[in-house]
């Protein structure tokens, strides 16, 4: 998870954290919390694990808790959001996580793969933008992770990386849209960050070989990327909208 930080300045805020039981998004929900907000996490599977993500966040002196709900179900979305806004009254940061990454060339992608991954990677993400775009209060905060490789492409992840473009230019669209109620919408796309997202996806020489790619000589954590989110859902970066923050360490 994420260092915490002094700052308290996101006090009185209410964030839902979708995916965020566990790896990058129990980062994100912790960054969150450390700096004073209100925290909802959803998850599918693993509900030990988010149990255990919430006692994290409670320990920040915050509100938290955690709401069983598909990200890539449309009135699973719709009720995490209207019930948060029920129970806390307002709505100001969304942070979507859900994604698969699919290893294949574009010859072998069956049907099947191509519905599971733009279900979860495009979908789950249009669902989120949607309601949040419905549902969050004017100067609110939505940010949704991306991938590098939407700009730099290498081996097979074609279909992962169109996926993820999609999400970019809605993101793109929603900034436009949101704009004028001072709504900021955002992607961060990190390189590689070793967790079990990633590591499901690679083999161990798939995963050296991309650290020894890095200048750095290693893999992102999820504390490399929460704090960027953490700027982006800030006050001080009100005026970056539309963007898709690439966060790799110069890996790409």
């Amino acid at each position: 998870m994420s260092g915490t930080t002094a700052v308290r300045d996101l006090e009185g805020k209410v964030a839902i954290v979708v995916g965020g039981s566990r790896n990058q998004g129990a980062a994100c929900a912790e960054e969150l919390a450390a700096r004073g907000a209100t925290v909802v996490i959803s998850y599918v599977n693993g509900a030990e694990a988010a149990q255990e993500t919430v006692a994290a966040l409670r320990k920040h002196g915050v509100a938290a808790e955690a709401v069983r709900s598909d990200a890539t179900v449309s009135a699973d979305v719709n009720e995490l959001f209207e019930s948060t806004v029920r129970q806390h009254g307002r709505l100001d940061i969304v942070v979507h996580l859900p994604g698969m990454v699919l290893k294949k060339p574009l010859a072998e992608v069956t049907d099947e793969d191509f519905d599971r991954v733009i279900g979860l990677n495009t979908r789950s993400a249009f669902y989120t933008l949607r309601a949040a775009a419905r549902l969050l209060g004017d100067g609110g905060r939505y940010v949704v992770f991306s991938t590098t490789l939407t700009a730099v492409m290498t081996g097979p992840y074609g279909l992962y990386s169109g996926s993820k473009a999609a999400v970019e230019r809605m993101v793109l669209a929603a900034a436009k849209e949101l704009g004028a109620r001072g709504i900021t919408v955002n992607a961060v796309a990190p390189g590689p960050v070793d967790t079990d997202f990633y590591r499901n996806a690679e083999t161990p020489e798939s995963m050296a070989a991309a650290a020894h790619h890095s200048p750095r000589g290693r893999l992102g954590q999820p504390g490399d990327i929460a704090p960027v989110v953490g700027w982006l859902v800030s006050e001080e970066a009100s005026w970056v909208s539309g963007q898709t923050v690439r966060a790799n360490g110069a890996m790409f």
